[in-house]
């Protein structure tokens, strides 16, 4: 007796496995397992079939039986002898086999006489590739993606000679060939692809089938050309606010500058980058975006030079630097106290005072101010910017020279317009209505509505009067018809309404001729000031611990850097915007933070009593809070957010 070993994961397999190799039905296996193992990961099984000694008779019995093979695709059958049993030919589950034109279902018996015929289930399909061309809509990128369907090819596996057949499939797939070079460069250039190609990513779609969103083609993005620049030769960073370790910023630290000689280069104009045209994935230019011209002028005490790309100083002096425009202004240095012993001091330059401005004295400066010490009873005027370093006691500090005025002036007049364009929707509403008798005139109507409804008209016009005679501007035509048909008595004068609408003209042109004779705005930089004037064309900044009972005006926004610093009593008053720390005193003194209705009033820390006023209207805090910010609505209503303090 002859023993044989087979091995597979299952018995089952093991099982096959013996039947295929030894050409015996399952039934007539003789077999005793040896391993079994059904392991999570491993699964293993050994069986030892046992081979009975093949007698003469038996022997005589197996070359009896009729046998079936497969040579190259072709099936053989061989007759049994006498005695012996036919070939049999069993289904397979992907192949159609025709025993004499009928399809089998089940197990069958063959001869050599016996039509065979096999053929597999149709299959419609053939290889072919895709190849997809993504451009992206501002035609910089270009993507390819491709796809290759093969074919499903079949073929019969060969067989020796057994009883039993059993047939084996092969399967086999068909690509289409690989695209070439050639052939995704012509697919691009039939797109429109001709620039920016990447040989490396055609070469990967040469070599591997079905790749996916393969960058292939990049555009040149243009570079635009840099803006010349100015390289000040002349004070620091001017590019940059100061900002101290606590959060507090410096917003005069950029206009600090220092003395020069004549002859200094001042500024010297670089040129920048140049710009570089780009180009899509088409082969169209991209255009560059040209840089603005930067404004490079002498203005004063400078001149440019031959070459028109150095400011050079004409004069000793301070350069200093506004709307691409360079100044050079000589200095009068007073190394003391300003007194009776130096007398009031009035310079077209720059005036610096190494000490204190002491009561009664006056300092009058067309350039920038700089006061190191304190200014107690005094008045300090510049057409320029004033820092003033000490403490400031009933004194009168005009930043802006006659533009302050002049501001004022635009300021009551605006006021003024807008009163006489809201009265007279007044009386168009009243005669609309027929609101009073018909025997009653248009001036005897205005007279009412001044009387009633417009007090402010009165006190508006004295102001305006005021300002032009300081304005050498008293007898215009405007201040004569104030005084003869609005003031008093005079609305009585009116035979018709629409004469106020030509002084609302008049009014209109006076204040574009003012609004065009102002000057550059001028900052006041100070530390504190008390039961003081305050007034500036610019900005005013309080570095220190802030303002006491002081009359404190901006034509642009007022700041309080120091955290802690005081506004307590007096009115504060800016165009666009206040940030100040603490506002008021916890025994409620009233103190007035006023803007223009478009303004924007931050505040840390407002007592009771605080008044924050929008043009005309006012609203008073009730309560002491923190964090307030104050704003008119579009709908012209006064809104304070805050929290409780």
């Amino acid at each position: 007796m002859n023993e044989k070993i087979y091995s597979a994961s299952t018995i089952e397999k093991c099982i096959l496995k013996a039947t295929k190799d030894l050409g015996i039905a399952k039934e007539d296996l003789i077999y005793k397992i040896i391993e079994e193992k059904k392991g999570t990961f491993i699964k293993k099984a050994v069986i030892n079939v046992i081979l009975q000694k093949e007698d003469e008779e038996s022997n005589a019995i197996k070359q009896k039986q009729g046998t079936i093979s497969i040579n190259d695709g072709k099936i053989y059958v061989s007759d049994p002898e006498d005695g012996g049993l036919p070939a049999k030919i069993n289904p397979s589950k992907n192949l159609i086999i025709k025993v004499n034109g009928e399809e089998i279902q089940e197990e069958v018996e063959v001869f050599s006489s016996t039509n065979i015929e096999t053929s597999f289930p149709e299959d419609d399909t053939i290889p072919k590739r895709t190849l997809d061309i993504n451009v992206f809509p501002d035609k910089m990128k270009v993507y390819i993606s491709t796809e290759f369907t093969p074919k499903k090819i079949f073929k019969i596996k060969d067989c020796k000679d057994v009883q039993n057949l059993h047939i084996e499939i092969e399967e086999k797939q068909l690509y289409s060939p690989l695209y070439n070079e050639e052939e995704i460069i012509e697919a691009l250039t039939k797109v429109g692809v001709v620039f920016g190609i990447i040989d490396e990513q055609i070469k990967k779609l040469t070599k591997i089938k079905n790749q996916n969103h393969i960058l292939v083609a990049e555009g040149l993005l243009p570079i635009d050309k840099e803006e010349d620049y100015i390289s000040f030769k002349f004070g620091k960073d001017r590019n940059k606010f100061k900002e101290d370790k606590s959060g507090t910023i410096d917003y005069k630290s950029i206009g600090s500058v220092e003395a020069i000689k004549k002859g200094d280069i001042i500024a010297e104009k670089k040129a920048g980058k140049e710009g570089r045209v780009g180009k899509n994935v088409r082969g169209v230019d991209l255009p560059y975006k040209p840089a603005k011209a930067i404004i490079f002028k002498a203005v004063e005490g400078c001149y440019v030079s031959e070459e028109g790309d150095k400011i050079i100083s004409s004069i000793d002096g301070k350069p200093s630097f506004r709307n691409g425009g360079f100044f050079v202004k000589p200095i009068h240095e007073v190394p003391s106290d300003v007194n009776l012993k130096t007398g009031n001091i009035k310079f077209s330059g720059e005036i610096v005072v190494k000490g204190n401005v002491t009561e009664g004295m006056k300092i009058e400066g067309g350039s920038t101010v700089v006061i190191q010490g304190a200014v107690e009873s005094s008045e300090v005027v510049s057409k320029g910017d004033i820092n003033i370093n000490g403490n400031i006691i009933l004194s009168k500090i005009y930043g802006g020279g006659k533009d302050v005025l002049k501001i004022e002036y635009i300021q009551n007049l605006t006021v003024l317009l807008t009163t006489f364009e809201s009265m007279v929707k007044n009386i168009l509403e009243v005669k609309k209505f027929n609101l009073v008798g018909r025997d009653t005139g248009d001036g005897e109507l205005i007279k009412a509505l001044i009387d009633s409804k417009f007090k402010n008209i009165p006190r508006l016009c004295m102001n305006i009067i005021k300002y032009a005679r300081l304005d050498e501007d008293y007898d215009t035509e405007l201040i004569d018809i104030l005084k003869k048909n609005i003031m008093g008595f005079g609305p009585l004068n009116i035979k018709h309404f629409s004469e106020i609408d030509d002084i609302i003209s008049m009014i209109k042109d006076k204040i574009e001729i003012l609004n065009n004779n102002l000057n550059l705005p001028s900052n006041i930089s100070i530390n504190y000031c008390q039961d003081s004037d305050v007034s500036s064309s610019g900005d005013i900044i309080f570095k220190g611990k802030g303002e006491y009972i002081s009359n404190i005006s901006s034509n642009n926004n007022i700041y309080f850097e120091q955290p802690g610093a005081i506004a307590r009593g007096g009115k504060i008053k800016a165009k666009n915007e206040i940030r100040a720390r603490v506002v008021g005193s916890p025994g409620s003194v009233f103190t007035t933070l006023s803007v223009e209705p478009s303004g924007h009033i931050y505040v840390d820390v407002a007592y009771e009593n605080t008044i924050f006023a929008f043009g005309e209207k006012e609203s008073i805090l009730e309560i002491a809070s923190k964090d307030v910010h104050a704003y008119m609505d579009s709908e012209g209503e006064i809104v304070i957010d805050r929290l409780k303090l």
